[in-house]
């Protein structure tokens, strides 16, 4: 029989997995409704959630379903938010993990005010948003870092050395994988994370305190 925390945790982890797989279906079908092509590679997730037709960034944006994206980005906030908090007894209880825990909850607002503030009507606050790319890469090493002896710290590291270096390449070489290509290097490792913590969140109490450090 499930524990408490584990019932908080399981709910925790599926909330995760709604927030990814949600977000990740919203952007593939905003995309398919651009009248002009959406390139993944020159174009920003962003561009997605831009409301208005016409150049931007010199870039021209035009996304009928811009409401979809600025929805999807919220409900991931606030899912990335809820199950942040949902999922700490799965953590150690020690200061990086709480730190860790903490910087994901501020992706979550981050994410939450990139669908707030379209970057075509708030730039900075969209920015300001934006951060949270880099943000979760440090998260993830955070945590990963406290259960480095497991499979998932292990594969968490390699997540956030991707994702670091997706962040890199898009301030000092954008051009190599275009500022679209470099954006999602930077952050799809995380959506990656996510969904895999959150499917071990989910498995039986003594499997799941196999692959998620477990707080006896």
């Amino acid at each position: 029989m499930m524990t408490s925390a584990e019932k908080r945790a399981a709910v925790g982890g599926f909330l995760w997995i709604v927030a990814t797989v949600q977000y990740t279906v919203a952007q593939f079908v905003v995309a398919a409704h651009w009248r002009t092509p959406f390139s993944w590679r020159d174009n920003y997730v962003g561009d997605l959630g831009n409301t208005d037709c016409g150049d931007f960034m010199a870039t021209y944006v035009c996304s009928p379903k811009a409401g979809l994206m600025n929805a999807s980005f919220i409900i991931a906030g606030l899912l990335i938010v809820a199950g942040a908090g949902l999922l700490r007894s799965r953590w150690p209880d020690t200061g990086p993990a709480t730190v860790g825990v903490l910087l994901w909850i501020l992706v979550g607002a981050g994410k939450l005010l990139l669908g707030v503030a379209p970057e075509n009507e708030d730039l900075s606050l969209h920015m300001i948003g934006g951060f949270g790319l880099p943000v979760a890469s440090v998260a993830i090493l955070v945590l990963s870092l406290t259960i480095r002896d497991t499979r998932l710290g292990m594969f968490g590291i390699v997540v956030a050395v991707f994702g670091l270096l997706g962040t890199a390449m898009s301030i000092f070489a954008p051009e190599l994988l275009g500022v679209g290509g470099a954006e999602r290097l930077a952050g799809y490792p995380g959506d990656i994370w996510l969904f895999v913590v959150g499917g071990a969140a989910l498995l039986p109490g003594r499997r799941s305190a196999q692959v998620l450090a477990e707080v006896a």
